[in-house]
């Protein structure tokens, strides 16, 4: 065999020198090159992994925020609306405070336009009643031609305004 191996070209000695440089390389690579580059590669997942975690952080921050504003928001509006109901109902009382105010001062101005009114009829006709006793009796004294003395005149007077005060105008 060892024939076949020389005419192919292999010579153990040069074999036995490349395995042991092999294995040398290897040992040199092992301790120098891989524990680095592992150790680089962990620290690099480490990272990634990191990164990761901070940004899912980040994540969740930033949605817990929009979830506060949103509720803000809503608590805003909701405030906006009940301000503007609070308004209008105010409005709604004021307008009918003015409009009972109103009503209650124009029923009172007519009331008392009424009396006013009741009270001047009333002087005008007891002034129109003494003014037609005093004419009647006046024409009386003319047609009967005899003087009345004055107070045959208040006694006149008198009796026609009562039986005339019983009359309705």
């Amino acid at each position: 065999m060892e024939e076949i191996l020389k005419s192919l070209g292999f010579e153990f000695g040069k074999f036995a020198w490349q395995v042991a440089n092999f294995l040398v390389l290897l040992f040199l690579l092992k301790k120098f090159a891989y524990k680095p580059i592992l150790n680089m590669l962990d620290e690099r997942k480490k990272s990634i992994e990191d990164a990761i975690n901070n940004a899912e952080t980040a994540k969740n921050e930033a949605e817990k925020m929009r979830k506060e504003y949103e509720a803000r928001l809503a608590e805003a509006k909701q405030d906006a609306q009940d301000i503007i109901a609070k308004a209008t109902k105010l409005g709604e009382e004021i307008k009918k405070d003015i409009v009972t105010t109103a009503q209650n001062e124009a029923t009172k101005a007519i009331q008392r336009a009424q009396e006013e009114i009741t009270r001047e009829k009333a002087q005008a006709i007891a002034a129109l009643r003494d003014e037609v006793a005093i004419l009647a009796v006046m024409a009386a004294g003319k047609i009967l031609g005899k003087a009345i003395t004055a107070a045959d005149h208040e006694k006149l007077v008198k009796d026609f305004v009562a039986e005339v005060g019983d009359l309705k105008c």
